[in-house]
């Protein structure tokens, strides 16, 4: 009778083990080599620190952020200035200038999160709203090492002044095992329906809903 009593208690064990291993969040392989949860991780900047991305091309030759101003209670708007639309002048990446490191971005450990995440919305292109603008715009959230100018991980979201195309959520996977700078991007998706003579555009950018803000501060500001 004891022997009975053994096998069912062992029994009931493995079938209570069993139902709370099947509660738990399965781990899944990343592609950096990384586990992670199930339940995706996504990051955000808040509008204070979306105000204090500093670094972009300074050369009136180049495309580059003439003003960048807090947006109400959330969210920031950018006035960018793309000088024509010729090779070199479509493209602009505006990032923060820290110092991170493996996994890291100024001390905060990122590899804790899977996705970095952004909303944008076009507002104005020089100053002028409307669906007859045929112009498109393309915008990320950008992570990664982009000290030497190239967009290393970011997730392209096509924006026109069409109203159901105005604004679009960016969410680029953290992918990159050395992570220094963080913040967007944007460059012209069809360069010969933009103004030879240049444009200014009007940029929101917020952070994503539903995502966590980054416990992050940016390092010095470059001059």
């Amino acid at each position: 009778m004891n022997r009975d009593l053994t096998l069912v208690c062992l029994l009931a064990m493995m079938l209570f083990g069993g139902a709370c291993r099947q509660g738990e969040p399965q781990a899944k392989e990343r592609s950096d080599g990384a586990y992670a949860t199930a339940s995706t991780t996504v990051a955000t900047l808040s509008s204070e620190q979306l105000l204090t991305l500093d670094r972009g091309w300074r050369s009136p030759s180049r495309p580059r952020v003439l003003n960048q101003r807090a947006a109400g209670d959330s969210g920031v708007i950018f006035d960018i200035r793309f000088p024509s639309n010729e090779p070199g002048h479509r493209a602009i990446t505006y990032v923060s200038s820290g110092s991170g490191g493996r996994m890291a971005l100024v001390g905060v450990d990122v590899g804790a999160y899977e996705t970095f995440a952004l909303k944008f919305t076009l507002v104005s292109i020089d100053g002028a709203v409307g669906e007859k603008f045929a112009q498109e715009l393309v915008v990320g959230a950008v992570i990664g090492p982009t000290t030497d100018g190239k967009v290393s991980g970011y997730e392209p979201v096509t924006l026109s002044l069409a109203p159901q195309r105005m604004t679009g959520r960016s969410e680029t996977r953290i992918g990159t095992q050395n992570i220094r700078e963080i913040g967007i991007h944007a460059h012209m998706a069809n360069p010969k329906a933009w103004s030879s003579k240049g444009c200014t555009v009007t940029l929101r950018v917020e952070p994503a809903d539903g995502a966590t803000a980054l416990p992050w501060s940016p390092g010095a500001v470059e001059q």
